[in-house]
């Protein structure tokens, strides 16, 4: 029984760990750039497609924000969410993006390959201001 109940509590923190994908973003002191690096993987996923990873960040409203993300086999888009999960417009090239931010809040930056079954490697250059 101590063996089950162990290989549940194993397999349990193994499956957080997996689609535990958000990660809170810091800038380093006195910084207004932070550089992330970073794989997204494509396939089945607890959501039924891609395993996205998502970048949490804190700003107000009315500051610059401006993304640039380069992947190893150029496939990589971004999605970005307004605080209350309100989707901003990336335009036709979902790789870089700038824009005024429109509400104070946590902003969610979603990286993930554009085919859904394609796994990739990325750096996504995140500068605020």
């Amino acid at each position: 029984m101590k063996r089950i109940l162990a290989v549940v509590l194993i397999s349990m923190m193994f499956a957080t760990t997996i689609w535990a994908r958000t990660i809170r973003v810091k800038f380093p002191p006195g910084r207004t750039t932070v550089i992330l690096k970073g794989r997204t993987t494509g396939g089945p996923s607890e959501s039924g497609g891609m395993d996205p990873i998502t970048y949490r960040l804190r700003a107000r409203k009315g500051q610059q924000l401006t993304l640039h993300l380069v992947s190893a086999k150029g496939n990589a888009v971004l999605g970005i969410y307004a605080p209350g999960m309100d989707l901003l417009e990336t335009g036709p090239e979902p790789k870089d993006w700038s824009g005024t931010l429109p509400k104070s809040g946590d902003y969610e930056i979603m990286v993930f390959p554009e085919d859904e079954m394609t796994d990739t490697t990325f750096t996504l250059e995140i500068t605020i201001r």
